[in-house]
């Protein structure tokens, strides 16, 4: 029996996955199988979901949007049970997700409001503040630079708050 509860995992990718080796990506991150787990796209999931019985329940259900816009390309959001929390933590998931796909990765837990952490392919992370508007996502400032992004302000103020 697991002492975590479920919990999800939110975050932007700089970078398109596709579907397959999201979901690749997904089993051997939380080492499930195959049937514990659904990835569907934000706009399919009642017909995806049809093809399942109505009270099944998935280890891991994954959604993604492959229309955002400005620094991001998609969003991946993953809700798990308990126990793959325990497996995979939050920081621990982006870092994977950016290293397995060579981008950068944005998410949040227990950064001041308005503040994200970004995690880079190497596995270094950052701060930064972002502005969203209507599934655009355009970082305005980070704590170090960020690969691709020339242009974006760097301010080391970020960690103080």
């Amino acid at each position: 029996m697991t002492d975590s509860e479920a919990t999800g995992y939110d975050c932007l990718t700089s970078r398109l996955v596709p579907e397959g080796e999201l979901r690749t990506f997904l089993l051997d991150c939380f080492e499930i199988a195959e049937d514990e787990l659904f990835v569907g796209h934000t706009e399919r999931i009642a017909d995806d979901l049809r093809a399942y019985p109505p009270d099944l329940t998935f280890a891991a259900f994954c959604t993604y949007d492959d229309q955002v816009s400005g620094h991001f390309a998609m969003s991946v959001s993953v809700g798990i049970e308990g126990r793959l929390a325990e497996r995979v933590g939050r920081h621990e998931f982006a870092e994977r997700l950016a290293a397995s796909f060579d981008a950068y990765v944005l998410y949040g837990d227990t950064e001041p409001p308005g503040l994200w952490t970004v995690v880079l392919p190497d596995g270094s992370h950052l701060r930064a503040a972002m502005e969203e508007d209507e599934g655009t996502y355009v970082l305005d400032a980070a704590t170090a630079p960020v690969p691709g992004l020339p242009t974006l302000r760097a301010d080391e103020g970020l960690w103080l708050n």
